[in-house]
């Protein structure tokens, strides 16, 4: 059944403590609740937390998964600076309406993260994805400026299993109410990767690398070209059609490409079937040969503009830009060699894309990863 991820209301609250109580399993709920209370009582309680709005458990920093009117999970989480402040009035209520002392609880998280409290889903709505689109859906909401992290028992290894195929990574060990826990964080990168699997393993393992391998060089070409008037994301997932139908990136078995392969091309399943584009393709193949003639390789060419250097410009972290004095450079002098499909723009994308310009975000992993290799340039 479908199912979609929505902010939570003040009036889903019961429902919302009831699955925050599965959360916490039903020994910890008993904990809360102490001997002289039932878990009726916690489940009051914690419905009023979730009902107001400056609680760890609150629906403000509550995502729902619905099924039509009905909730099929939550996702509850906050800033980790903001625990003791957030976790206060439940200490109070604890106190006041269980006769409960928390006020030395362990902190769960800290400044530095922003932590997942809580996450369930209904027992008859699992096997669904609910919890991974939840994952999904708060990290997308909070995981561009700082790490999303959470603490899970070692005795719920489905669980890990599930954070750890979402991108999550062990930090340390951990204790917790008296159980042994793992901290998993999952690393801040560029927010246009975020929620989608193929875009985040390219932003992780490719883009903003430097390349210097010919075949690569061609394939980067061929698919920003291609991209010109389409989305990068279908340019990912096409990339093995192109891969079959470009000679595996041979620049120059794809130059000497004739009719019949341009017209094999347009009948190969799952191929963009733009003609113009395709026969496009092949003449920047035959550029792409002359400019290896000209240079000795494609790589000493395209890193020349640089000399040799991957460029970091801080002024592109307080805005979008998709082109600059450099784009507009290498594409004037690749259009008089005869390539097509290279404006300013697209070439841009590219040069970021081969690590000629570091654009991850400066709290992006990436970015640190890759900058000790960067000079800084002041300017655009």
């Amino acid at each position: 059944m479908k199912y979609r991820i929505q902010p939570a209301t003040p009036e889903q609250a019961p429902e919302i403590a009831r699955l925050i109580m599965e959360a916490m399993d039903a020994d910890c709920c008993r904990n809360f609740a102490g001997p002289h209370h039932t878990l009726a009582d916690f489940h009051r309680l914690l419905t009023r937390l979730v009902g107001m709005e400056q609680t760890q458990y609150s629906y403000r920093n509550t995502l729902t998964a619905m099924q039509g009117r009905r909730l099929a999970g939550i996702i509850t989480g906050y800033d980790g600076k903001d625990l003791r402040r957030l976790r206060q009035p439940f200490i109070d209520a604890t106190q006041r309406e269980l006769g409960r002392d928390f006020s030395r609880m362990d902190d769960e998280t800290q400044a530095g993260e922003y932590y997942i409290d809580s996450l369930a889903v209904r027992e008859d709505c699992r096997r669904q994805g609910i919890a991974s689109a939840l994952l999904k859906a708060f990290i997308q909401k909070h995981g561009y400026n700082q790490p999303v992290g959470l603490l899970v028992d070692i005795t719920h290894p489905t669980a890990e299993r599930l954070y750890v195929q979402t991108g999550f990574v062990y930090k340390g060990d951990a204790h917790w109410g008296g159980h042994a826990m793992r901290h998993l964080q999952y690393p801040v990168k560029c927010a246009w990767c975020l929620g989608d699997k193929l875009s985040e393993r390219y932003h992780d393992t490719e883009w903003g690398a430097p390349v210097h391998d010919e075949r690569l060089h061609f394939m980067f070409l061929l698919m920003e070209t291609m991209s010109c008037g389409l989305s990068w994301k279908m340019m990912l997932e096409r990339r093995e059609v192109f891969r079959k139908v470009f000679a595996d990136f041979d620049a120059a078995k794809v130059a000497a490409f004739g009719e019949a392969d341009v017209q094999r091309a347009l009948r190969t399943e799952g191929m963009i079937r733009l003609e113009r584009k395709i026969r496009g393709m092949i003449a920047n193949a035959r550029a792409f040969v002359k400019v290896k003639a000209e240079f000795g390789s494609f790589d000493r060419y395209i890193w020349s503009f640089t000399r040799g250097r991957s460029l970091v410009y801080p002024t592109h972290q307080s805005r979008e830009v998709t082109h600059n004095e450099l784009s507009r450079r290498v594409a004037d002098d690749l259009k008089r060699r005869g390539f097509s499909y290279v404006g300013s723009t697209i070439i841009y994308s590219h040069l970021q894309a081969i690590g000629v310009i570091n654009d991850h975000k400066t709290q992006c992993f990436r970015y640190r990863e890759l900058l000790p290799a960067c000079t800084v340039v002041q300017g655009e």
